[in-house]
């Protein structure tokens, strides 16, 4: 590529003045080889070599030499490519090589005559080896030099656009000694990371619970060298499998449950939505819910940064777990710990463990994450992979932006949201500046040893309607305090109606499960409904069905409900008595 200097003036690349010079080096080394050639016919003696022959050798050079420098250049042996020259490079060159061969022989027979066999067998192969020779020479000084890095052996750091937090994790990882902890989700990349930093903290026991039986037996092997001593447990079953976290629960009853089984690539569930729903919504509460039931102490959700502002299913879903748990939690702490009722994923609902002990005292705490760079799904992962086959890069535009932090961060946010939780707070990061994505897919490009738009191609492509320019890691509606200089923030999001939100999930659940009406619309309309109960706003989340109704807890004496609640309930009667009296009268008018 040419630029301009201050003055105005052209100037050439590197690469430009190599290419030059070696296409000098081609003029002279092509001719020089066949000049060898007839010189071994004739045992190294010149004086031996018939004159005609030497007259026609001088006489072809001049045309010879630019259709060979020709051949060359379509072949690409002048693009910048000798630095990090392999198998393809060396295809090219025999390829150019074999056909100035036939350049040579046809020119020399159709011009001069027959010259010995041995002069284009032997000719050819000197001018392969005198062609590659500087090539490969410079590519193994390069190499010396400037060692080239694979795509995914650059350091993360470097990706950041800052420097990474220095999380100081020795009290928090003293919170969990001598206890029985449980990750949910331990096969994924944070889940995995979480249990690494732990294993050596003195637990009691370390409970690994995935669907994925892969992900958690190789971490399971891997865990066991790292830490021999520990007392280590790896589970396959799902979240939203209310008797397989029953049995779980009861029979390892964990003290501290961390709970990062949650889908999050926004392209494949905004096609499936619904199990966005089943999965995120449904499995952490039936997970809250054996913690609960089940005595723990303390829990925490490792969730999303789209969840501050959710513009689609991801967002939505991983902002409605959150405010799940922040609704059990202060039903815990005003004591009304029984007025709440389980989900069930199935029609048939179940009595056992259909009311929470009246001694509840589990802490729920979220850990909202950014996005992790190590993480599969990440747009760092893709240009890796992108840069390791060679190219193109794919960009979601020159302005996309996003804050990034590491897999390390992730986990000290996560430990230090468990060691301090208390009334249901949501812990973010400081992770400075969004970071331009352009930006950095350049960047890793030339840390790889290669150069954008040159070696590798970076192309843009649209964003998906649910995905961000920049993602925000808090509304406008949400206070935010700084914890000292740790560049950890307290988010304390808009207060909502624990009630109204409570009784439309079974009715969210069911549609769900029958794939019935837009999910969403359902999902976004939840989250961002904070208001009292209104005539008729109830919609099809809280009409009760007889499914409905069996997760119902069944009980020969209801708990009192406080002042409060009994005008909230009474108010809702009448204002589905008024509806309802509102469609007798409107079918009675239509009937002829």
């Amino acid at each position: 590529m040419e630029g301009l200097n201050g003055k105005g003036k052209k100037r050439f690349e590197h690469w430009r003045i190599v290419s030059v010079g070696l296409a000098v080096y081609d003029a002279l080394a092509v001719n020089l080889a066949y000049f060898l050639a007839l010189w071994l016919r004739y045992d190294c003696q010149f004086s031996a070599i018939p004159e005609a022959y030497l007259r026609w050798l001088g006489r072809f050079a001049p045309l010879y030499t630019p259709v060979c420098l020709a051949i060359f250049w379509l072949c690409r042996m002048y693009r910048d490519r000798w630095r990090h020259a392999g198998d393809r490079e060396l295809l090219q060159t025999v390829l150019a090589v074999c056909l100035a061969c036939a350049a040579q022989i046809v020119g020399v027979w159709a011009l001069f005559g027959r010259m010995p066999a041995a002069y284009y067998a032997v000719g050819a192969l000197l001018q392969l080896l005198t062609v590659l020779l500087p090539r490969l020479l410079y590519r193994l000084v390069w190499g010396i030099l400037y060692p080239q890095k694979a795509a995914g052996e650059v350091p993360v750091e470097e990706l950041l656009g800052r420097e990474p937090m220095k999380m100081n994790t020795e009290e928090e990882r003293s919170f969990l000694r001598d206890k029985t902890v449980l990750v949910a989700g331990a096969g994924g990349l944070i889940g995995g990371e979480l249990c690494r930093q732990i294993a050596g903290c003195g637990l009691k026991k370390l409970i690994l619970f995935d669907v994925c039986e892969d992900h958690i037996d190789d971490l399971q092997r891997e865990l066991k060298e790292q830490a021999p001593q520990l007392d280590l447990v790896a589970l396959v079953g799902s979240v939203r499998d209310d008797r397989r976290l029953d049995k779980v629960f009861s029979q390892y009853r964990p003290q501290v449950v961390f709970h990062g089984a949650a889908y999050s690539d926004a392209p494949v569930l905004e096609g499936s939505p619904w199990e966005a729903v089943k999965n995120n919504v449904l499995g952490t509460h039936q997970t809250a819910w054996a913690a609960m039931a089940h005595g723990c102490q303390r829990f925490v959700l490792i969730s999303a940064g789209e969840a501050a502002k959710p513009t689609g299913v991801v967002g939505a879903s991983r902002r409605l777990s959150e405010m799940i748990l922040g609704a059990f939690g202060r039903k815990i702490r005003e004591g009304r710990s029984q007025e709440l009722s389980r989900l069930h994923s199935r029609r048939a609902g179940r009595k056992e463990f259909a009311l929470l002990p009246e001694d509840v005292n589990t802490e729920f705490t979220v850990a909202r994450l950014g996005n992790v760079l190590e993480s599969s799904g990440s747009a760092v992962a893709m240009f890796r992979r992108q840069i390791a086959q060679g190219g193109p890069v794919t960009v979601p535009g020159p302005e996309a932006a996003c804050r990034l932090m590491t897999a390390r961060e992730a986990v000290g946010l996560i430990l230090y949201a468990c060691a301090h939780a208390k009334d249901g707070e949501i812990f973010a990061l400081d992770m400075g500046e969004p970071v331009n994505l352009d930006a950095q897919a350049r960047k890793l490009i030339q840390l790889s040893g290669h150069r954008p738009d040159q070696d590798l191609s970076v192309v843009y492509t649209d964003l998906c309607p649910e995905e961000e320019h920049r993602e925000e890691g808090m509304t406008a509606e949400e206070e935010m305090e700084k914890i000292s200089d740790s560049g950890i923030y307290i988010c304390r999001p808009a207060p909502f109606d624990d009630e109204r939100l409570l009784a439309r999930l079974p009715g969210l659940m069911k549609a769900a499960y029958e794939e019935r009406g837009d999910a969403r619309e359902r999902l976004l309309q939840l989250v961002s409904d904070r208001g009292p109960a209104e005539t008729g706003d109830a919609g099809d989340d809280s009409a009760e069905t007889p499914a409905d109704s069996e997760t119902t807890p069944r009980t020969s004496k209801k708990p009192e409900a406080n002042p409060q609640t009994r005008q909230n309930q009474k108010k809702r009667r009448r204002n589905r008595n008024k509806s309802k009296s509102r469609q007798n009268l409107e079918s009675m008018s239509n009937t002829p």
